[in-house]
């Protein structure tokens, strides 16, 4: 059943659009044929076009079948070319199928008076290039038929079509694609106000029409305003319908303002098809602009209510800054994250609350952010609390452009890292550090060492290696707590005995090395002594245990001739040197 109430009701409509079809092809021919060949105003090629964007795949071939016999037998019905109505219905459906190709091929359906883009090629390939295509059929007959000029007739049909598919498609689509243009007919009031507007541009078009006495043309596109401000586009397309058939009535009676301009009724009728062409291009255009940023307002709306509600509930703080820097709009987790008020800052550079180390940096990534604004940039600072505390803070900001491409303002989510720095802080401390006695490790010392070579290779240096002397003898004589205890103590030693700048690190076993930054080798090997004095004379206890343990140096420049690898080998030569010597010594590289 519900098969074949789908067949019937398929088949309705395509009766009912051969139907239309075939009254206004009669209504054109028969009384807009003035110009003497072709129909001034015709609008049956928008029905089938309409028919095409809108109906099931299915039901194309019965409509372009139906419209062919309507047309045809319109031509037979009222024109005076009756044997060329084959012809004639030839060019209509090429017509009809060259705007409906060209529209599909270019991405435009039903839909196309919610758009501009859209709305410019309806304009263009149903307005004017398949009324130029098609109007080549009737340009090469008709001067067959009867001599006819055919630039004239191509002339007369491309405008007579194109004008009736411009003035036509839009009414045929409110009919067949209703859902998509009914949004200003929702309510009680609508209906009422509906036939109000249609009753007022009427009256005004007919009062303008009925007379010719003033060159009132330019009176009814007052109402046709009106019409596009209350219904958008199914305003604006009937009520320049209404005026097309208001004003070509009363100027195929001979009446109206365009009996005053001075010329042939030919070109009254082609002017009075300008006007027409100028309406629509008004109010068309108009009510698409209308309906395509009330629907850009919609989605800002939405989109503004998308983010009070994020931002009004999530944990991290969001600002919305100027492109100056200027705090707009700042979220009410700031007083949770930093304990400052949100409308304390408003107005004001959120740089304020940058700690002064990092405040030059954070400008910059801000200037970064409008600098390049289809990046999302991320940066990292510490910040002031309102208690005077200092946290790390990770902030992601974009900018945000208007259509111009210029930055309107800058989102930004800022949140607080401080955990997770202090995490990554002890993990570095970690990877760093000498599990035992807290000094850089290896690897660790390596890299100072080739920073500062890369840092200030012209600044002097010194690099001394030490080795407690005998350390196998303590671990097997003491035990290993010993060995420890050892180690342990000599660190704390070397830390007392150098500066603060000074870098200490275990480079394995017994074996330990320091940095002098800005230090000569003489002065370098002060310091050493100092340390080897030092360990001598005191006492180290493990356990029961007390034992002494000595340590022997060994000191080498740091030069920008000498490579970090050399500079190790020379001071291992020198603590090589220490060690033949009898241990407990500090020896100077070699020159």
């Amino acid at each position: 059943m519900r098969r074949g109430r789908l067949f019937q009701s398929n088949f309705l409509v395509v009766a009912a659009v051969a139907l239309a079809y075939f009254l206004c092809a009669v209504g054109a021919i028969a009384f807009t044929r003035l110009s003497g060949h072709v129909a001034l105003l015709w609008l049956a090629t928008a029905l089938l076009v309409g028919a095409l964007l809108t109906r099931p795949a299915t039901e194309r071939p019965l409509h372009i079948a139906s419209c062919f016999a309507a047309s045809v037998a319109a031509s037979l019905a009222v024109s005076p070319y009756a044997p060329l109505a084959p012809v004639f219905g030839v060019a209509n459906i090429v017509e009809a199928l060259v705007a409906w190709a060209l529209l599909r091929g270019l991405g435009v359906d039903a839909r196309m008076f919610l758009s501009l883009r859209a709305l410019a090629v309806f304009v263009a390939t149903a307005g004017v290039v398949a009324p130029l295509a098609s109007g080549v059929i009737p340009a090469i007959t008709l001067p067959l038929y009867q001599g006819a000029d055919p630039w004239a007739v191509w002339l007369s049909w491309a405008i007579g079509h194109g004008l009736g598919a411009l003035i036509g498609t839009p009414i045929v689509l409110l009919a067949l694609a209703w859902p998509t243009y009914r949004d200003r007919f929702i309510g009680p009031a609508a209906l009422p106000r509906f036939v109000g507007v249609a009753l007022l541009v009427s009256g005004v078009t007919g009062l303008c029409f009925s007379q010719s006495h003033l060159p009132l043309l330019f009176v009814p596109i007052l109402p046709l305003i009106v019409a596009t401000m209350a219904f958008r586009v199914a305003g604006a397309t009937l009520g320049v319908f209404l005026i097309a058939l208001i004003g070509a009535a009363f100027t195929v009676m001979g009446m109206g303002p365009l009996e005053l301009i001075d010329g042939s009724d030919a070109f009254q009728l082609q002017f009075f098809q300008f006007y027409l062409a100028v309406l629509f291009l008004i109010a068309v255009p108009f009510a698409t602009m209308i309906a395509q940023n009330q629907r850009l307002a919609a989605s800002v709306a939405l989109s503004e209510a998308r983010y009070r509600l994020i931002s009004e509930h999530v944990s991290d703080v969001v600002l919305t800054l100027d492109p100056r820097g200027a705090v707009q709009f700042a979220s009410p987790s700031m007083r949770e994250v930093t304990g400052h008020a949100p409308e304390s800052i408003i107005g004001k550079s959120p740089a304020e609350l940058v700690h002064e180390v990092d405040r030059e940096r954070v400008r910059e990534a801000y200037r970064q952010v409008i600098a390049e604004p289809e990046r999302v940039h991320r940066f990292e600072f510490r910040g002031h609390t309102a208690t005077g505390g200092i946290r790390w803070f990770e902030t992601t900001a974009r900018a945000v452009r208007d259509t111009d491409q210029a930055v309107l303002s800058v989102v930004t989510v800022v949140r607080e890292v401080s955990q997770r720095k202090a995490r990554e802080a002890d993990l570095l401390r970690q990877a760093n550090t000498d599990p035992m006695t807290g000094v850089l490790n290896r690897r660790a010392f390596q890299d100072r060492i080739d920073q500062f070579r890369a840092n200030t290779p012209d600044r002097p240096g010194a690099l001394a290696l030490f080795d407690l002397d005998h350390f196998k003898r303590v671990n097997d004589g003491h035990g290993h707590d010993a060995g420890d205890a050892a180690l342990l103590h000599f660190a704390d030693v070397l830390r007392a005995s150098v500066r603060v700048e000074d870098v200490i690190g275990r480079l394995g076993g017994e074996e330990f090395a320091v940095l002098f930054p800005g230090l000569s080798t003489a002065a370098a090997m002060a310091a050493c002594e100092r340390v080897r004095r030092s360990l001598q004379d005191a006492r180290i206890h493990a356990g029961d245990t007390t034992f002494t343990i000595t340590v022997s140096a060994g000191v080498a420049p740091i030069r920008p001739d000498l490579s970090s690898d050399e500079v190790f080998r020379i001071a291992d030569a020198a603590l090589y040197r220490a060690k033949s010597r009898g241990r407990n010594r500090s020896e100077l590289a070699a020159a």
